[in-house]
């Protein structure tokens, strides 16, 4: 059967996603949304992304998930917002409503106009081994071969370097690694029977920035940050969109932080200890060999290297804003008043921080306003396996342009 799938070439399949029976239900047309259900979905994605305007040829969604073998902890890595699902599937479902054509005059007629050369294709990234796979190649039009291949080109050179930045944490990697032999050494890990620690996963968050992406860009975050993309300049003043994606954001990274911080403080209460002698059970759960209680929480092969904080969500906005959201929403509220998470704003015309403390917004005072200036990601962790602080990345080239 191994054999059989070098040669064997992959199933053609396509998602049913347009139901054509009322009501919604698991059998037959009944399976899937409407049209203008789909519109509200890709809708609701772009416009909380703030892809409104300006979109390029080709856009390319990214789910997540990974696989590894002899791990009954493997559906730990994949989505926590999705019950432990990958993400694939769910970005090809939304490539191919993006892509509907009668979905589009839907968009249209609601001021959401998507250009007639703008193509979505889905694709699934395994954190794992860091491959990408992408979906429904086979419908691509023609027209657009050159954007993917050099879409291609460049998420290769992405996977590679982002094998190396995670093979330093590896044990089991030289420090001395190039680009091609970390993206092997990845490889191998997610298939080799005697690893028990084939990616450490979340492991190490310690931040999430919600914000317009040229405030991270060129700053080294040694992998410890979310990223959630959002434009404060295409919110309105009661931060509508803000709200929208804090719902999701604040609960699902403050459980995936917390999960981490009580497996790490008491590993065998919280946490299940460790996963060599783990079974699973019923699809539920592991337990520990043949007769215990199911195990709570993370294996210690997968927290070892954590730094137990509570996770500090940066939000680009002002307290106002933030405090209208919060109360209006009770599952944020909760979270930041209890203290289970860390919340800080950042004004998006002063850059001027507030630290929330006390029930209150309070200003805060950087300790440094200074930086180091590497050339790469490369020169600043080269050599190093434990936490990095902040450094600002500047190619030598991008420097003499901004000089």
């Amino acid at each position: 059967r191994l054999l059989g799938d070098f040669v064997r070439p992959p199933a053609m399949t396509e998602l049913q996603l347009e139901r054509t029976l009322e009501p919604p239900g698991p059998e037959g047309g009944h399976i899937g949304f409407t049209v203008d259900e789909m519109a509200q979905i890709v809708e609701r994605m772009l416009r909380d992304l703030g892809l409104r305007n300006n979109l390029s040829r080709l856009v390319i969604l990214v789910g997540h998930g990974s696989s590894s073998l002899n791990n009954p902890h493997e559906a730990a890595h994949d989505c926590g917002a999705c019950a432990g699902g990958r993400g694939g599937p769910n970005a090809r479902a939304f490539a191919q409503m993006a892509n509907n054509r009668r979905v589009r005059v839907v968009l249209a007629q609601r001021g959401l106009s998507i250009p007639d050369d703008t193509m979505f294709l889905g694709s699934y990234h395994n954190t794992c081994d860091d491959s990408i796979t992408y979906y429904d190649l086979d419908s691509f039009p023609a027209t657009h071969e050159d954007d993917l291949a050099h879409a291609c080109a460049m998420l290769e050179k992405a996977r590679k370097r982002s094998a190396h930045e995670r093979c330093r944490r590896f044990e089991s990697a030289a420090l001395d690694l190039t680009y091609d032999e970390a993206l092997r050494h990845v490889e191998g890990r997610s298939e080799d029977l005697s690893q028990v620690r084939p990616e450490y996963g979340h492991a190490t968050n310690a931040l999430c920035f919600v914000g317009r992406r040229t405030w991270s860009r060129g700053l080294f975050l040694d992998r410890r940050a979310f990223l959630q993309s959002y434009d404060p300049t295409l919110d309105d003043e009661h931060g509508t969109v803000l709200a929208d994606i804090l719902q999701a954001v604040v609960p699902v990274c403050a459980g995936i932080n917390l999960e981490y911080y009580f497996s790490y403080v008491d590993p065998t209460g919280y946490g299940c200890g460790t996963k060599l002698p783990h079974n699973i059970t019923s699809l539920l759960g592991v337990m520990n060999g043949a007769s215990s209680d199911l195990r709570p929480g993370l294996p210690w092969q997968m927290v070892e290297i954590h730094d137990p904080v509570r996770l500090l969500i940066v939000v680009e906005t002002t307290p106002d804003v933030m405090l209208q959201v919060m109360n209006r929403h009770e599952s944020i509220r909760r979270l930041v008043h209890g203290g289970w998470v860390q919340l800080a704003t950042l004004d998006p015309s002063t850059s001027q921080i507030h630290l929330f403390v006390r029930d209150r917004f309070e200003v805060y005072l950087p300790e440094t306003s200074v930086l180091p200036d590497v050339g790469s990601s490369l020169d600043w962790y080269r050599g190093w396996r434990e936490h990095l602080g902040f450094a600002s990345v500047r190619p030598a080239d991008l420097a003499k342009e901004r000089s």
